[in-house]
């Protein structure tokens, strides 16, 4: 519990100072991982983002993924405009509880994206990213799953 707690903190002092600057946002995120998300958006095709998850029961978790994404193209319906994004994420997973475990994953990722401003109380964005790559349990019952995926609903807000 303390290195998985050590983990996350570095994480965050790193991150941190970086989403400081203009292009921050931050928001929740349901599916793999279901956490808090921040993103650091790094020019018009770039941006980065940070999810930090965990939950309780009879096994208890720690997720931490960290990502890159960059913007391919864009669609229209109507008159909203989606944009495709291609990626790269990295996380880690604890388990605590009726089995302890510590895993890795690499993933590639494909997410589409709206972008939009709700009245006078901001800017939104609400995407859906898959990914796609390989998990390795390290402790515990160590294995290599090469087909991993992950899947996420995303909704933040831009500071």
């Amino acid at each position: 519990m303390k290195k998985a707690l050590i983990v996350l903190a570095l994480i965050v002092l790193a991150v941190v100072p970086v989403m400081a600057k203009e292009g921050f946002a931050i928001g929740l995120e349901l599916g793999q991982p279901t956490g808090v998300t921040f993103d650091y958006k790094i020019d018009s095709k770039w941006d980065g983002y940070v999810t930090a998850a965990f939950g309780f029961g009879s096994t208890s978790y720690i997720d931490a993924v960290v990502g890159g994404q960059y913007k391919v193209t864009d669609f229209e319906i109507g008159k909203a405009q989606f944009d495709v994004n291609v990626g790269l994420q990295a996380g880690v997973n604890v388990l605590f509880g009726d089995s302890n475990a510590f895993g890795i994953a690499v993933r590639g990722t494909g997410s589409v994206s709206y972008d939009w401003t709700w009245k006078d109380v901001g800017d939104f964005t609400a995407y859906l990213r898959l990914a796609l790559g390989a998990r390795f349990k390290v402790s515990g019952d160590a294995e290599l799953k090469p087909f991993s995926w992950a899947g996420a609903l995303g909704l933040v807000y831009h500071f």
